[in-house]
């Protein structure tokens, strides 16, 4: 089955192996450090941490190469509108027709894409190291409903598996003569009919198989206390990592105030 649509990469790394809460208490940190300092040496050193962490735990390359190219487009469109709508007053350097790209827009844009991208990278090592399940388990070991929690582990679950039926029926299809690329707008949508068909009925199989597997564990049986399997328990890793991170957070709104 493909895996194109599952974005936990299975290691045994530090970075794997580190509690889930503490690697959620980065995304929390990275994120109000890349809005409290909003100038791009900020959002590169994000971005270069990032990426020293996700090769520190075995991440392959090409994964994180896969995701600056899908990113590339965004990331050039923020930047150009960017620098073609905004910078105020600030000087003119180029003059395009009517518009002007400005000093400040630039400066804007290319602020705004880094800090794209470094919110990107932030997401990445927190979605690539942590398994949906362990990150399911940290969501209610913060007193998350439990209902929630098994809403977000279905989600994980299933996202990946209609993903990749989804790429396997379209190519089905397209081996047996069916035309998805060429026509006016509307016919070309036409054609995506029997794709969506079949996966509605997949989908609709699978809900029916989830809900029996749901109602043989007893899902929803009132009077009863739920227990854990697997429990988790903060180390001595996961301490020093959380203690780094509040003593970044401090820092960083410490400088940023005075």
């Amino acid at each position: 089955m493909r895996t194109d649509f599952q974005l936990y990469i299975r290691g045994d790394s530090w970075l794997h192996r580190l509690d889930p809460r503490v690697k959620l208490a980065f995304v929390v940190v990275a994120t109000l450090l890349a809005f409290l300092w909003p100038v791009v040496w900020m959002q590169m050193t994000l971005i270069v941490a990032c990426l020293l962490l996700l090769l520190s735990a075995g991440v392959p390359g090409r994964r994180i190469v896969r995701l600056w190219r899908n990113l590339a487009f965004v990331l050039i469109l923020v930047f150009v509108l960017s620098a073609l709508f905004s910078g105020g007053d600030s000087q003119v350097v180029l003059a395009i027709g009517p518009l002007q790209v400005r000093i400040g827009g630039v400066q804007q844009g290319a602020l705004l894409a880094a800090r794209l991208l470094a919110l990107a990278m932030v997401f990445a090592v927190w979605l690539y190291t942590t398994d949906q399940t362990d990150m399911v388990r940290g969501f209610v070991a913060l007193r998350m409903p439990y209902e929630w929690g098994l809403t977000l582990a279905l989600a994980f679950r299933y996202l990946p598996t209609f993903g990749s039926l989804y790429a396997r029926i379209k190519e089905a299809q397209q081996a047996r003569g069916l035309e998805l690329e060429s026509g006016p707008l509307v016919e070309r949508m036409r054609a995506y009919q029997p794709i969506l068909i079949a996966l509605v009925v997949s989908a609709l199989r699978h809900g029916e198989a989830l809900g029996w597997a749901l109602e043989a564990r007893g899902l929803g049986i009132s009077g009863s206390s739920r227990t854990s399997f697997k429990p988790l328990r903060m180390h001595q890793m996961d301490w020093l990592i959380l203690g780094c991170l509040v003593t970044l957070l401090a820092g960083g709104i410490a400088l940023r105030v005075f």
